[in-house]
């Protein structure tokens, strides 16, 4: 269980530093191209649920995967077509998932706490600065979209590699307390 995790967590933490750098060295470009991205996503989902309707033999009451997959679709489409709006709360949705992050680096160092590791206030500090800069890419006090999207490329990079140190600490240590049997002794 503790690898799956730690596999999660570092996988996560990798994409994270990968988006940021793109984010960070091509702002202008990342902003349409998520967009479209985002759309062309949206437009596949909304065609699987359209096959899955066309290619069901029996009828399914209740069913309505072909109304899903016409929305969800048209939203796509929409997306794409319409992607100044799409780039326009884009930064807002990143910023939401950085904070989003530095909460779970935050309950990760409750967790260590709770285990009685005293190295947790450290893990604490990069969550709250985690979400300050969240809340700084929410806030949106730039005036360019593309300079917000540098700062969400340094919020992503930061809180990949604190999300890679955090992973890679926190993996130790929970190995430590249940290789030492303090997890039984409580």
């Amino acid at each position: 269980m503790l690898k799956n995790w730690k596999l999660q967590e570092v996988g996560g933490a990798v994409t994270l530093l990968i988006c940021g750098l793109v984010l960070l060295l091509m702002p202008e470009l990342t902003l349409v191209t998520i967009a479209n991205v985002i759309g062309i996503f949206v437009i596949v989902i909304g065609a699987f649920f359209l096959v899955s309707y066309f290619m069901r033999k029996e009828l399914a009451a209740g069913n309505n995967d072909l109304i899903k997959g016409l929305v969800i679709v048209f939203v796509g489409i929409f997306i794409c077509v319409k992607s100044e709006l799409v780039v326009s709360i884009l930064p807002v949705v990143l910023g939401i998932g950085v904070v989003l992050s530095g909460i779970l680096k935050l309950q990760h160092a409750f967790d260590l706490k709770r285990m009685g590791f005293g190295t947790w206030v450290r893990i604490a500090i990069t969550a709250v600065i985690n979400v300050f800069i969240g809340l700084i890419v929410i806030l949106n006090p730039f005036s360019t979209a593309a300079w917000l999207m540098r700062l969400v490329g340094i919020a992503f990079i930061f809180s990949g590699v604190t999300d890679l140190v955090t992973t890679i600490y926190v993996s130790r240590k929970a190995s430590e307390y249940y290789v030492d049997g303090k997890a039984e002794e409580e």
